[in-house]
């Protein structure tokens, strides 16, 4: 199971530091890394450090930054490039930083290995505005292909322009988990709701499952959906056994849009 963490396991909200997560999502996960037929990864565009510090209690793969950093039971992994290219990130997140702050709602999150440009709370006439300071700023970066731009929900990725995506990491990752297992025996379901996630989707293919939060994309690489956060745990509480309402299993407990 790999699951996004920002609108898949938590609502999306305009501070990410209050995205935790909630009690029962917590519990839903608990049983599904005790249950024998799965494990389980998040991949975040979060940095490792922030994914770590909201699962701590729990033993799961982490890939932060869009995969880009990677820890689980006997792995790490960082990407050698973007880890070359770190000193660069810095140095354009002090330079875009006093650019951005003077935009109403507009603030740059630095996260070592990539930089966040944060839209949620920015004016819509104002949007146009962040969109050319950024792209004055990054051109001669972009043009000797050093960063790219990443576009999601209110934000805009700014990250090292290596061949790696969550894609890429979701692979990584499950070549270690096959490690010791038949190769039919891991069959990879990736939920996600952003545009960086549909990047797992097409790397999965018909080889694994891809479920979409949120119907609002209709050009989706998923192969299924689920309405919302909620619906999200509602699956994922199935699946582990728990049923839902939590506690009661069986097939009676299963929700009428799972049937």
């Amino acid at each position: 199971m790999f699951l996004d963490y920002d609108g898949t396991l938590t609502p999306l909200v305009t501070d990410p530091a209050a995205a935790r997560l909630s009690p029962v999502t917590r519990q839903v996960l608990a049983a599904l890394l005790h249950h024998p037929r799965y494990q389980v990864a998040i991949v975040s565009g979060r940095t490792l450090r922030d994914l770590q510090a909201h699962v701590a209690d729990l033993t799961l793969y982490l890939a932060g930054n869009h995969g880009l950093e990677i820890t689980g039971p006997g792995l790490a992994y960082c990407h050698p490039e973007a880890l070359r290219l770190q000193p660069q990130v810095q140095a354009l997140a002090e330079v875009l930083q006093p650019e951005l702050a003077t935009v109403p709602g507009a603030w740059v999150e630095e996260k070592g290995l990539t930089l966040t440009v944060h839209m949620r709370e920015v004016p819509a006439p104002y949007v146009p505005l962040v969109q050319r300071r950024m792209v004055r700023l990054l051109r001669p970066a972009i043009a000797a292909r050093v960063f790219v731009l990443r576009t999601g929900k209110a934000v805009v990725e700014i990250q090292p322009a290596v061949k790696w995506d969550k894609g890429e990491a979701v692979h990584w990752i499950v070549d270690h988990m096959r490690l010791g297992r038949p190769a039919p025996d891991v069959f990879p379901v990736y939920i996600g709701d952003d545009e960086t996630d549909e990047e797992a989707f097409r790397a999965l293919g018909v080889a694994g499952c891809g479920i979409r939060v949120g119907s609002e994309c209709p050009y989706s690489a998923a192969h299924y959906y689920v309405e919302s956060v909620e619906q999200t745990t509602e699956f994922l509480a199935v699946l582990s056994g728990l049923g839902w309402p939590l506690g009661r299993g069986g097939a009676r407990d299963t929700p009428a849009w799972l049937n």
